[in-house]
């Protein structure tokens, strides 16, 4: 199996663009106090990688955190910002942990992040995000409890596929489980929360990205998705989601993207 980084693929700065839109997004209107949620700011990146800044400033998931946990904010609505971030490969962990251990809003964690409890870091009404972009398959971080243990105000961005080799390389068995992942995600959208797919046209790898947002922002966050998209990844991009399109329209492009053609014929 190739296990090739992909934080420095060509296609990684669109995938860092969604990340820090979709944060700023949610930290940005927690601090309005005009949401659901309380005070609180809880940010998880299950796959943080060594925090190396490959593209420029703010070009890792860590940086990107940092920025939104240290950012000024106006207003005073909100009391804290807080992340946790892991890192289970011993080299990865000591360079994030130079790069960001000064950080006091940073907690880094030497630690394979599915054995996290979240339940015990996040309560039901802190505006709390998940990030999960895993190297490789056998770096899938997304694990039945942890689904279980996101709360109704949980926000998450998570990479599908992410074999830079190209994805239907993999085995079918492989392949599999991220179809288990994503019918974990999206068995049980909640009405207040719309869940988005996005990929990247003509892309060999077939990278895609599935988001969760509010309803109400969906259709307005889609539309600066797919605009960065076309600047960003030279074929553009296209999305789709749940409450707009339909479950039926959601799955067909998912088997279009996980299997091959023959295998998509004989299912």
């Amino acid at each position: 199996m190739n296990t090739t980084n992909v934080g420095t693929s060509s296609r990684t700065p669109f995938k860092h663009w969604l990340f820090n839109a979709h944060l700023g997004q949610m930290i940005g209107a927690t601090s309005t106090g005009k949401t659901p949620t309380n005070r609180a700011v809880k940010v998880f990146d299950l796959c943080a990688g060594d925090g190396l800044d490959t593209y420029g400033e703010c070009s890792s998931s860590p940086s990107i955190i940092r920025k939104h946990m240290t950012s000024e904010i106006r207003g005073g609505y909100l009391e804290s910002r807080v992340s946790h971030l892991y890192e289970r490969e011993s080299a990865a962990f000591n360079s994030l942990l130079e790069k960001h251990g000064d950080c006091p809003q940073m907690n880094l964690h030497h630690q394979d992040s599915r054995e996290i409890d979240l339940s015990g870091l996040v309560s039901d009404r802190d505006s709390s995000f998940v990030y999960a972009d895993p190297n490789n398959i056998d770096q899938l971080p997304i694990t039945q409890k942890m689904v279980n243990d996101l709360t109704p105000l949980t926000l998450y961005l998570m990479t599908l596929g992410c074999n830079v080799a190209g994805l239907k390389r993999l085995s079918v068995e492989a392949r599999l489980r991220w179809f288990q992942m994503i019918e974990m995600l999206t068995e049980t959208v909640r009405g207040h929360h719309d869940v988005q797919l996005i990929w990247l046209n003509r892309d060999s790898s077939q990278w895609a990205y599935l988001a969760c947002v509010p309803r109400k922002w969906s259709e307005a966050t889609m539309e600066k998705s797919m605009m960065a998209g076309k600047k960003m990844w030279k074929d553009g991009v296209q999305g789709l989601t749940i409450k707009r399109d339909g479950m039926a329209a959601f799955k067909t492009i998912i088997r279009q993207l996980f299997l091959t053609k023959e295998e998509n014929q004989n299912q």
